[in-house]
């Protein structure tokens, strides 16, 4: 397995990682979606007075993959 490919496969990981931990916190959004919910719950992290969650959480991982994989 060559370097760049070897990027690109952690960084489909990490995509999939960010996935799960976004879909996790879909049934605070979507009514219907509790069996959803697998991860336990957690008190949210305040940055600059924003309340991060879950769902924020995945999205940016999910952000940082797609750019390793477009640099890998």
């Amino acid at each position: 397995m060559t370097r760049s490919r070897g990027r690109l496969a952690f960084a489909v990981l990490l995509f999939i990682v960010g996935l799960a931990i976004f879909v996790d916190d879909l049934h605070d959004f979507l009514p219907g979606m509790e069996w959803l919910h697998w991860m336990p719950d957690f008190n949210p992290i305040y940055i600059l007075g924003f309340h991060l969650q879950h769902l924020y959480i995945g999205g940016l991982i999910m952000l940082v993959a797609l750019i390793m994989a477009a640099y890998a």
